[in-house]
């Protein structure tokens, strides 16, 4: 990178917005720190020579070339820094060799790194015979609303990659469904709530009991009482692709509440247990996964709503089949399809190229849980940032990238972008 100190201090800047959607203002549809993101990147973009437009602050886009588009999408958007940080979530900080930020990979140094590859392809005089379009979104963790209001606005490309996913390159994500279970109101326990998010493990929930409490017995779930008479169940964040690697704090409470007699087990069994058969159900890029992260107590029922990740070919329909057979009461929406590019075709291939060369290695594409911004396109792909064994924490406290992963992750976005830029076949 020509100007690293220069990109650490613009990433400085970048993270240290708390850009986590909050209410609507006048001119900011997700509130005013992700509007003060976007205008940053932009402000940025215009400095560096670019063509920018702002789709009135749902998202931002950067243009540079002619010819046939190609797109590039981001997000500046991120999820709530939650509990259990060992620094600042919203100010760079390096220990060792890594730096640490609450969206540092999910989505902002990626992004800024393919604005800074972008740069130096604008730098170098190269003339493009392809037209690029760096997509800004401020919407991607709760909702792309972002997407919709800019293609109520203008087309997108076909082809198009999203640093926001895993390298060597994702030819292949899993569909997103969020499925709601509706369960009886205890009857010894009042307001509970908890989770942040439907994609992350739920990592905090509290509850009031209408008894009096004993608590060895609490403790005997991990469960905590608070100075306010609140029960407080605390488990570890991760990203609701990847349940597997958070604790979920609503199983030890909902394991309480069957020990005081409220009518749970089934529910427990079926969605934390072995009766949950959906993982029954696989392909090539694994297996259903069943995340439970909101629960929250109303006037009438207790909502337990999960973030449910299914494969190419699976359907709905097979889920639907085993979802029947809980025995519980549900609903579910379909938020995102499958998505799946030809892993032989021309887009797969030059990324990996470019990957592999960079990299000194003969990777293969590879599919991916998570749900991008890759769908954005008709052929799109999830292309880094991260690296094969690294588990950077994304959605968890402590997120964090090392110096020598985000030198490495520049090389590869230039690389990639300069090789595109000429690009025959896509």
């Amino acid at each position: 990178m020509k100007d690293y100190s220069y990109f650490l201090t613009c990433l400085k800047k970048l993270v240290s917005f708390p850009s986590v959607r909050g209410e609507r203002e006048e001119n900011m549809p997700f509130g005013k720190p992700v509007y003060l993101a976007l205008d940053y990147f932009l402000s940025l973009a215009r400095d560096m020579g670019f063509q920018c437009i702002n789709y009135d602050n749902y998202a931002g886009e950067i243009v540079y070339g002619d010819g046939e588009e190609i797109g590039v999408i981001g997000h500046l958007d991120v999820v709530p820094a939650g509990n259990g940080w060992a620094t600042d979530p919203f100010e760079l900080t390096k220990v060792g060799d890594y730096y640490f930020a609450r969206g540092i990979m999910d989505d902002k140094a990626p992004l800024l790194a393919c604005l800074f590859a972008l740069k130096e392809l604008k730098d170098s005089k190269i003339k493009p015979n392809r037209k690029f379009r760096l997509i800004v979104g401020c919407n991607e963790e709760s909702g792309w609303e972002d997407v919709e209001y800019v293609k109520s606005k203008t087309s997108f490309p076909e082809y198009g990659f999203s640093p926001d996913g895993n390298f060597p390159v994702s030819y292949a994500e899993k569909g997103v469904a969020i499925v709601t279970f509706s369960l009886p109101l205890p009857k010894k326990f009042t307001g509970t709530v908890g989770g942040t998010v439907i994609n992350a493990v739920c990592d905090r929930v509290t509850c009031k009991p209408r008894f009096a409490v004993k608590e060895e017995d609490l403790k005997k779930f991990g469960l905590l009482l608070t100075d306010g008479g609140e029960i407080l169940s605390q488990g570890k964040s991760a990203h609701g692709s990847k349940p597997e690697l958070g604790k979920n704090a609503i199983l030890p409470l909902l394991k309480y509440m069957v020990s005081e007699g409220e009518n749970y087990q089934r529910a427990i069994d079926c969605l934390f247990g072995e009766e949950n058969t959906l993982s029954k159900l696989t392909s090539e890029q694994g297996s259903v996964t069943l995340s439970p992260n909101l629960i929250k107590q109303t006037e009438s029922e207790l909502l337990i709503s999960c973030d449910l990740r299914f494969p190419y070919p699976v359907t709905m329909l097979e889920i639907v089949n085993l979802l029947d057979n809980f025995g519980l009461k549900y609903t579910y929406q379909v938020k995102h399809p499958t998505q799946y590019v030809d892993k032989n075709g021309e887009m797969v291939t030059s990324l990996l190229s470019v990957y592999n060369s960079v990299m000194g290695v003969n990777e293969k594409p590879q599919s991916q849980s998570g749900s991008t911004f890759a769908r954005a396109f008709e052929k799109g792909v999830a292309f880094g940032p991260e690296f094969p064994g690294e588990n950077t924490r994304i959605h968890e406290p402590n997120e964090n990238v090392s110096e020598t992963s985000l030198k490495k992750m520049y090389e590869i976005y230039k690389n990639a972008i300069f090789s595109l830029c000429n690009a025959k076949n896509i």
